[in-house]
C-alpha cells in the first residue's frame, strides 16, 4: 500500500494545480505498473501450468474519491471464474476475487495461504514513486 499524507491546500497555495487536479492523474500514472505488478505476484502463487483466468482478470479501475478526501486506484480481479466449484451436489460459480482471496489467506482444512499481496504492493514501489515524482512534475513545472 502507497500512502502520501499531505495537506489538501498546500498545492494550492505553492502551485497552480489542486489537490484533486493532480492526484487522479498521478495515480493513472502508476496504474500500468501496479497492474503488472499484481498479476506477477499472483502468477507466482498459482500452481498449475500455463495462464490463469484468474491472471488475466485483474485490471486497475479509474482513480476515486473516497469520502475521507484521499484519491484510490484500484488493481483487482474481476469477474467470475469459467471453472465451477462443487461442494456437495451443488455447484457454483466463484469470483476472481474470492479465488485471489483464497490464494492469499488460504482455505481452512484444505489449502495453505500463498501470500501474493504484500509481494505485489512492494515490487516495483521505487520505479511507481518515480514515475508519479516524474508526472508530478510535469503537471506542476517543478523541476
Amino acid at each position: 500500500m502507497f500512502e502520501f499524507d499531505m495537506p489538501d491546500t498546500i498545492l494550492d497555495k505553492f502551485l497552480d494545480s489542486s489537490f484533486e487536479k493532480v492526484a487522479p492523474q498521478l495515480l493513472e500514472e502508476a496504474a500500468p505498473l501496479m497492474e503488472d505488478a499484481t498479476k506477477k505476484s499472483l502468477k507466482s502463487v498459482i500452481q498449475h501450468d500455463g495462464e490463469s483466468e484468474l491472471v488475466n482478470s485483474v485490471k486497475a479501475r479509474a482513480p476515486k474519491k473516497a469520502k475521507n478526501g484521499a484519491y484510490i486506484l484500484n488493481v483487482v480481479p474481476k469477474g467470475n471464474s469459467t471453472h465451477q466449484y462443487t461442494r456437495g451436489k451443488k455447484k457454483y460459480v466463484v469470483s476472481n476475487a474470492l479465488k485471489a482471496i483464497w490464494l492469499e489467506y488460504g482455505v481452512a482444512g484444505r489449502q495453505a495461504p500463498r501470500p501474493w499481496l504484500d509481494r505485489a504492493t512492494k515490487m516495483y514501489q521505487p520505479q511507481i514513486e518515480e514515475r508519479m515524482q516524474t508526472k508530478f512534475n510535469e503537471i506542476t513545472g517543478a523541476k
